[in-house]
C-alpha cells in the first residue's frame, strides 16, 4: 500500500498487507453458505468443551493513486495450518493455597470454532471489560510487567475456562479475590476457580504476567504478528489474533469487550493505546498514560505503541475529537498526510451513518515497515508512508473507513474478511467522489481495471492463506459498486447506514449482508453475490 519501496524486512511486507487495507491497492470478506437470515454466531454459540479431558499490497506502481498490492503479491503464502493448534503444555502450577471444592460445572470450549482458525478464542464466558496494567522496558529488548484484570459474565456453570495468551509467564491468578489453579500452554491459559462459577454471573478475574513479548505466525500470508520490537518504537499488531502475545484475551472478533489500558514508560518515551487519553502523569523519569476504549472492541483492533510521540489535538472543525500521535521528529510535516480527516469524517457520516467512537486519530511509529492498519479509534501508520505531501489520501480514507466497517461492525468469522477490505476498499472510491468530486467514469474504469488484474480467490472464501489478497480488496470492492449499480445510489447508501445502525458495535456476516440487502432493496440477490463474490470471471456491471 505504501508509495515508496518497502525496507527489507520481511514485516515491511507482511504487515503492510494486514494494513487495513493497506495491503491491497494501497488501500485497495467471504460468504456463508448458511440461510441469510441467520443471526452472528457470539460466543455464546460456543459454550463447552463436552469432556473435560484437556484440549491437548504495490510497491512498484508509483501513481498519484498511492501505492498498490504487489507487495503482497511477493510476500509467499505461509502454510495455513493454524499455530493455534500446537498446543503442548509447558508450564502448570497449583497455588498452595487454593484446594478446589468439589465441582459441578463444566469445562469452556478452548474453540469458537472459526472456519480458518478453529482453535482460537474460548467459550463458557462473555468479557465485559479488560482493564491492561503495563509496565514497559525498552532499554535493549523489550520487557514487560503486567496486571490483566478481565471483567466476563458466565454462560453456563463453569469449572474451568481459558484465554489465548502466549509467550509470557504468568505468575499470579485470581477470580473474584480469591486464588484460582493456572496452567499455561503454548497458546492457552486455563483456569480452574475455588468453586463452580455458576451460569449468567458477573466475575473478576485477575491475572500477573511478565515477559519479553514477541511475535507469532499468523498463519496467513502476513507472517508474524503481535508484539514488534522496533529499536525506536515498539508497536502491538493484532490481525487476525496477535493480541495473545502481550495480554490474556479471548481472541476472536466474537467476544468484544471495552478497555483500559495504562501504559507506564521510560522518559522520553510515552504509550499510546486506543481511545481517549484520560490521564498523563510523569514521575521518577518515567511517564504513565492512561487511555480508554469506552465502545465494545474486537481483541485484534486493540493496540499499545511505546516511542517518542507528541500527542496533537488537531483542533479541527468537525463534531469529532481528533487526537493524533506523532514522533517528535516527524511533527512538522506530519499533518500535511492527514489535515483532511475531518473533511472525510464528515463525508463519510453523511454516507455511512455516525461516526461509532468517541474520537479518531492516527499514531505513526516510528520505523519504516511501510504499512498501515485500522486500529480502532487510531490508525498505525508507518513513519515509512508519512512525508507530508498528501500522497498517501487513498490510505488514510482508508483506515478511516475501517472505523466503520470492520471496528464498529466486525467479522463474524475470518471468512467474513471482505466485509472489511472491500468496503473500506470502495470508501476510498466514495471520498474521491464525494469529497474531491472526482468523475464517477473515472473511478469506475480504474475498479474495474484492477478487480480484472486481481479475481481470484474468491472475496467469499479467500481460505487462511489468502486472508488479505488483492482480490478480497479488489473484487470485494468492485461487488459494492455492482451492487449500488444493481440497487439504485438511494437504496445503497441506504444498505449502508442500516448496516452500521443494525450491526454496529457487534459483529456479522456476509448472510447478514445479503439478507440486509434483499430487504432494503426488495430484489433477489443470490446470484448477485455469488457471481461477484465468487471465483469465476468478474461479471459485467450491471447497466
Amino acid at each position: 500500500m505504501p508509495r515508496k519501496p518497502l525496507a527489507s524486512l520481511l514485516l515491511a511486507v507482511a504487515l503492510f498487507a494486514v494494513g487495513c487495507g493497506a495491503a491491497d491497492e494501497q488501500a485497495s470478506d467471504a460468504r456463508d453458505d448458511g440461510d441469510t437470515t441467520a443471526t452472528p454466531t457470539t460466543v455464546a454459540d460456543v459454550a463447552t468443551e463436552e469432556s473435560s479431558d484437556d484440549v491437548a499490497e504495490d510497491t512498484s506502481e508509483d501513481t498519484s493513486d498511492g501505492a498498490d498490492d504487489s507487495a503482497a503479491d511477493e510476500q509467499e503464502p505461509t502454510d495455513s495450518t493454524d499455530p493455534a493448534s500446537v498446543d503442548n503444555t509447558t508450564t502448570s502450577v497449583v497455588p498452595a493455597t487454593t484446594t478446589p471444592t468439589e465441582l459441578d460445572g463444566q469445562i469452556g470450549a478452548e474453540s469458537v470454532d472459526d472456519p480458518y482458525f478453529p482453535d482460537i478464542g474460548n467459550g463458557g464466558y462473555d468479557v465485559t471489560h479488560y482493564d491492561l496494567d503495563l509496565t514497559v522496558d525498552i532499554a535493549g529488548v523489550d520487557a514487560i510487567q503486567a496486571v490483566a484484570t478481565i471483567d466476563l459474565d458466565t454462560i453456563v456453570d463453569l469449572d474451568r475456562f481459558s484465554f489465548d495468551f502466549t509467550g509470557l509467564s504468568v505468575s499470579a491468578a485470581d477470580v473474584d479475590g480469591e486464588p484460582a489453579q493456572f496452567e499455561q500452554t503454548d497458546n492457552k491459559l486455563r483456569l480452574t476457580p475455588a468453586t463452580t462459577l455458576a451460569a449468567g454471573t458477573p466475575h473478576i478475574v485477575t491475572i500477573e504476567y511478565a515477559g519479553t513479548p514477541t511475535t507469532v505466525d499468523s498463519g496467513t500470508r502476513i507472517g508474524q504478528i503481535g508484539w514488534y520490537d522496533q529499536q525506536v518504537a515498539s508497536v502491538a499488531i493484532g490481525e487476525p489474533y496477535g493480541a495473545r502475545t502481550w495480554y490474556p484475551v479471548n481472541d476472536h472478533p466474537t467476544d468484544k469487550a471495552t478497555y483500559s489500558i495504562r501504559l507506564n514508560v521510560p522518559e522520553p518515551s510515552v504509550g499510546v493505546s486506543n481511545g481517549v487519553l484520560v490521564s498523563r502523569e510523569t514521575f521518577a523519569d518515567r511517564t504513565i498514560t492512561t487511555w480508554e476504549m469506552r465502545q465494545p472492541m474486537a481483541s485484534y483492533l486493540a493496540t499499545v505503541s511505546v516511542g517518542d510521540f507528541v500527542i496533537i489535538d488537531a483542533d479541527g472543525s468537525g463534531d469529532t475529537e481528533v487526537v493524533d500521535a506523532f514522533p517528535s521528529r516527524l511533527e512538522g510535516i506530519a499533518a500535511g498526510d492527514f489535515d483532511q480527516t475531518d473533511e472525510m469524517l464528515d463525508v463519510f457520516t453523511d454516507l455511512f451513518g455516525p461516526y461509532p467512537f468517541d474520537e479518531y486519530g492516527v499514531m505513526v511509529i516510528d520505523a519504516s515497515f511501510g504499512f498501515a492498519l485500522e486500529t480502532q479509534g487510531r490508525s498505525i501508520f508507518s513513519a515509512g508512508l508519512v512525508d507530508g505531501d498528501g500522497s498517501i489520501e487513498r490510505i488514510v480514507a482508508h483506515e478511516l473507513a475501517h472505523q466503520w466497517f470492520g471496528n464498529s461492525v466486525s467479522p463474524a468469522t475470518w471468512q467474513d474478511i471482505w466485509l472489511n477490505e472491500g468496503f473500506a476498499s470502495y470508501a476510498e472510491d466514495l471520498w474521491l467522489e464525494f469529497g474531491r468530486g472526482t468523475e464517477l467514469a473515472e473511478l469506475e474504469a480504474r475498479l474495474v481495471t484492477r478487480a480484472l488484474a486481481a479475481q481470484a480467490p474468491a472475496p467469499e472464501d479467500p481460505g487462511a492463506a489468502g486472508l488479505f489478497d488483492p482480490s478480497v480488496y479488489r473484487r470485494g470492492g468492485i461487488t459494492l459498486h455492482a451492487l449500488r449499480l444493481q440497487v439504485g445510489d438511494d437504496v445503497f447508501f441506504d444498505i449502508l447506514r442500516q448496516w452500521n445502525l443494525r450491526f454496529g458495535g457487534g459483529v456479522a456476516s456476509t448472510a447478514n449482508f445479503v439478507s440486509l440487502s434483499e430487504e432494503l432493496s426488495g430484489q433477489e440477490l443470490d446470484d448477485f453475490f455469488d457471481a461477484w463474490l465468487g471465483d469465476g470471471a468478474l461479471p459485467d456491471l450491471p447497466n
